[in-house]
Formats: C-alpha cells, structure tokens, sequence
C-alpha cells in the first residue's frame, strides 16, 4: 500500500528529506513507514507514534531514542540514524531497513539451521549484554523484534518497551504479552538481566525447535496460555539433531524463577559457545561494550 509523503508529513516541513514513502506495518501504539532519505541515499524506516497517541507514548519513542544512540554502534542492534520531531508534535525515529525478521526465517514447525541458530543467540546475546552494561532492560527479547540485515547479519530491535535499570518513575504499562514473555512481566513484576535472558531462550527455543515452548493450541484461550507460562515446566526439546546439552540449557534459562536462571546473557553466550566447540563448529565471536 503505498502513503504518500503529505499523508503523514502533512506540513512538518519534512517532506523534501524522503521519497517513496509507503506504509509497512500499522500497529496499535506505532506506524512503520519505509522511504528514501534523499540527502544520504538511503532506504530507512521511519517510526512514528500512531496520531492518536498518548504523550506518554511519545516519552516513550524518545526513550528508544536515548537508547539506541548509545549503543547503536554494536554490530547486531539495529542501527539509529536521527531523530525527528512532526508539527503535531509527535517524535519519529529514522532505522536502519533491514531484510526480514529472524520470525520470517521460519516456516511452519521446521526449525532452523541449528549452527545458525546458535550462532544467532551469541551474537544478540552480546547485545543484549550491551544493553544491560549501558543500564537498560529489553523487555520484549522476541523473534520479531530481531531483524536480519542486507549483509544476513541479525540485529536486535524493538527497544519501545525496554526500562533503565532500577527506574523510580511510574511509567504505563507497556508489555505485550506474547509467548515470548518472561513469567515476572506477565504477573505485572520488576525485570531483571534473567527477563531478557528468559526472552533469548525461548527465542532460541523457537529457532531449534521450530516452535514456540508455549504456543497456543487451536481453540485454546490466551489465558489458558498464559496460566501454563507460569504453571508449567518447558518441556524438553527432543529430536536426534539437538545435542541434549543445548536442550538442558534452554530448559534451564526458561524457568519461571529469574533468580534460577543464568544470570546475564554473557553467561547464556558462554555456554552456547562451549556447545559450539563441542560439536566442532567455527566460534562465534560475543561482541560486548
């Protein structure tokens, strides 16, 4: 569907800066657009809160903001160009476009490569580790909030809901619930490191098993999915191609009690880079700032 520029730049003076403006994804709190910067050359997604938006989201799009222009140098976070602010008054952020989301890698229940899939977690594990060192929480570690890059590269994105660390200030509530979701956020709790943890594993479940350890049944209620989030046990990933070792600390990573889990991504990183050695594949390198 494509939008044109005035549709949503309509007297912000903005106008002259893109070109092939269309609509890529309409969501219940932001817009995504795609279009060319015409300065720099360049594809870019532009992220804008939907205009009938509460100021608080518009705090929260700045909040992104302040995070990604301090650690979107890492190589796997999805990279920040500029800021703007529309004449309504709403802020939009300038991304970088990438290809696809790791989600559109999967297909049905087949699962991915699992070198790839493994190699993927230690490199987000490395920003998420980032992340946490400059003091923010993610929140939302999902499949659809990693993306992969022209140059097949993934990177972490989807920051709208990440928290600073030991923040005072009351603040909405702003968590989608997803299968992806750490239990503590799903009773409403504090997240921790262990929150994003939780969301990287149940990433990488994803991605080796070739679906989510809680999806929904057909016909099942999402309150039913979400008592077994906090009722039940993951059970195991089974299958001859899954060293045991892998599935054990997946298992391990998913409990519902963060303080039983591995306590950083770092250490999520380590162990996946000693299954890594143990199966004779080439050492994916943790990048961490």
């Amino acid at each position: 569907m494509a939008v044109a520029a005035q549709d949503w730049l309509a007297g912000a003076e903005l106008g002259d800066r893109f070109t092939d403006v269309r609509l890529l994804r309409a969501g219940s709190r932001f817009t995504i657009y795609e279009g060319r910067e015409i300065l720099a050359n360049r594809t870019v997604v532009i992220k804008v809160p939907d205009e009938d938006s509460k100021p608080w989201l518009h705090d929260v799009l700045r909040h992104e903001a302040r995070v990604l222009a301090s650690i979107g140098s890492h190589p796997y976070v999805v990279t920040y160009y500029q800021s703007m602010t529309l004449e309504d008054g709403r802020p939009a952020l300038v991304l970088e476009r990438c290809a696809h989301t790791v989600y559109d890698a999967l297909r049905g229940d087949e699962p991915m490569p699992l070198q790839e899939a493994v190699a993927i977690g230690i490199k987000l594990a490395g920003a998420l580790e980032t992340t946490h060192r400059a003091g923010v929480l993610h929140c939302d570690v999902r499949p659809r909030n990693m993306f992969v890059t022209e140059w097949h590269e993934p990177v972490l994105a989807g920051f709208d809901e990440s928290v600073d660390v030991g923040a005072t200030e009351p603040r909405p509530p702003m968590h989608n619930i997803t299968p992806h979701t750490a239990p503590e956020l799903v009773e409403a709790g504090d997240p921790t490191p262990a929150t994003d943890v939780y969301g990287l594993a149940s990433t990488l479940y994803e991605l080796v098993a070739g679906r989510a350890a809680f999806r929904a049944y057909v016909g099942e209620s999402p309150a039913a999915v979400l008592l077994r989030v906090l009722t039940n046990t993951v059970p195991p990933i089974v299958s001859p191609d899954v060293p045991l070792e892998l599935s054990d600390l997946l298992t391990w990573a998913l409990n519902p009690d963060p303080a039983q889990r591995p306590p950083g991504p770092a250490w999520l990183a380590e162990e996946l880079g000693r299954i890594e050695r143990r199966q004779g594949w080439p050492r994916t390198r943790m990048i961490a700032g």
